[in-house]
């Protein structure tokens, strides 16, 4: 070899030394994806399948956004690898987006995985890398493809994007010319380089892969079809590989793109709406929803052999509350038939003054005040009077005008606890708050839907009724006016 020579070989190796460098540097910076929404994606199509001569230059990339981190593998073991596995190595200044090996080997033929990572996603691609030859530059057979194209479904005045991508080899002769091209199936119009459709050719690797993106912009109706990408090597050896591009109907949608914060927002806000609503109308309905479909669909406590529905049972200093309040509500507003019982000052014998009385009533209502056991409101004086109504066999009510004293001690020397409602339950006994300050009727609109729900099931009023149920009312003022009669009668009587 002349010195010439010699010097011409050298600056060869230096320029495509040079042009190797640039390539890999700038391959995923140029022909990115137009518009892409946020977060880790992938700013270009990764190529499925890659080919490579023994001995020749090779470089796998994998062209990303939005990334923490990436890592490769090649059959499911991490970078790096020793070199009877793979001699390919990171490239430094792609930001581990490109691996490559100044020369093949067969042994680093297999599938190359890159994963990428940030905060929330995980994103992995997968490449197949083929082997060929015996010597860099030896393959002249058929163009095999690394990258074929995929069909679309693109809008009425959107943009498409096809890229067709085919491995050629090196042909050594001086009058071979590769090619691609795109054009649509139905036209054997070579489609243009420039303008609304436009068609961008690629190459890489000394020219041996080539490839070529379709761009069409602004679709209109006679751009949808079949569009075929032609490649060839120059000597009669050529491969054609198609796709379509559909019309995407129009469909509702919130005005932003994909994966935009702005409509993720919106869905929380749209939920949490949703859900406040949902427990309001728990909070504010379900007793009154509760109680309606019991009175609708439980059956009824009749044939019983009972005289009323319920004996209201008090001591005299909670008369105005039992004869002028409870009764006339019980009577009047929800058709119930009550009987009045008072009870002697000596509240250790309630359960024995009751007993022979409930066996004609289907509920027993007791109201329990401070007043009615002298001012003693204590655990011990209201758990003694508990357990007295406990025993009566039939279901009792107690109305209490006052928040119990350690209900939950009471409860737990009653070995049956509170239940769901988070109310003290003994035996047969339902326990009610009554509170004074609310409206609309005296004890609050939730004391009367727990209360009916305690007493019998009470089938909803009709229309055809309404005459009966006036007649009710009358009858149930009367039978106020002498509840209060009787009280004053027994006031004087006790003076």
């Amino acid at each position: 070899m002349t010195p010439t020579e010699y010097s011409l070989l050298i600056v060869l190796s230096v320029m495509t030394a040079i042009c190797r460098a640039n390539e890999l540097k700038d391959y995923c910076s140029i022909h990115k994806f137009d518009n892409l929404p946020g977060g880790l994606r992938f700013t270009k199509e990764v190529v499925t399948t890659e080919y490579g001569n023994i001995g020749a230059f090779k470089a796998l990339h994998c062209c990303l956004r939005g990334y923490r981190s990436i890592e490769w593998y090649k059959d499911n073991r991490a970078y790096p690898w020793p070199g009877g596995e793979s001699h390919f190595i990171l490239y430094p200044e792609s930001a581990n987006q490109t691996i490559y090996t100044q020369k093949v080997r067969a042994s680093d033929a297999g599938r190359y995985s890159c994963r990428a990572r940030n905060d929330t996603t995980i994103l992995e691609g997968d490449i197949t890398l083929v082997v060929l030859g015996e010597k860099s530059g030896g393959y002249t057979g058929k163009p095999l493809p690394t990258y074929k194209p995929t069909s679309q479904l693109v809008p009425l005045g959107g943009a498409a994007r096809l890229f067709c991508e085919a491995y050629l080899g090196k042909v050594e002769l001086p009058d071979a010319k590769n090619s691609v091209t795109w054009s649509k199936s139905d036209s054997n119009a070579t489609l243009p380089s420039q303008g609304r459709i436009a068609q961008h050719r690629v190459s890489r690797e000394n020219n041996q892969i080539i490839g070529s993106y379709l761009e069409i912009e602004d679709i209109t109706l006679e751009d949808y079809g079949e569009y075929k990408c032609e490649v060839s090597n120059g000597v009669d050896e050529e491969i054609t590989l198609t796709a379509h591009i559909y019309r995407q109907e129009p469909q509702f949608a919130l005005g932003l793109q994909n994966g935009s914060w702005r409509k993720s927002f919106l869905v929380g806000v749209l939920v949490l709406v949703l859900l406040i609503s949902a427990g309001a109308f728990y909070a504010r309905c379900w007793l009154p929803l509760l109680l309606l479909c019991r009175d609708k669909f439980a059956p009824l406590e009749e044939n019983d052999g009972k005289e009323c529905d319920a004996l209201v049972c008090y001591h005299e200093k909670d008369s105005n509350l039992v004869i002028g309040i409870v009764i006339p509500t019980l009577e009047s507003r929800h058709r119930y038939k009550c009987t009045s019982l008072e009870l002697s000052q000596l509240n250790q014998n309630w359960g024995l003054e009751i007993g022979p009385h409930a066996a004609s009533s289907r509920r027993v209502i007791v109201v329990l005040s401070p007043s009615s056991l002298g001012n003693t409101w204590t655990e011990s004086s209201v758990g003694a009077v508990l357990k007295q109504l406990s025993s009566l066999t039939t279901r009792t009510i107690v109305i209490a005008t006052k928040e119990l004293p350690n209900a939950t001690t009471i409860a737990k020397r009653s070995n049956r606890g509170c239940n769901d409602a988070g109310e003290l339950s003994l035996d047969h006994l339902k326990i009610l708050k009554w509170d004074e300050n609310t409206s609309p009727v005296s004890g609050g609109q939730k004391f009367w839907y727990k209360l009916r729900l305690a007493m019998p099931p009470v089938r909803p009023i009709n229309s055809d009724s309404a005459c009966q149920s006036v007649a009710m009312i009358v009858q149930a003022n009367g039978k106020c006016g002498q509840q209060k009669a009787r009280s004053r009668e027994s006031l004087e009587v006790l003076v």
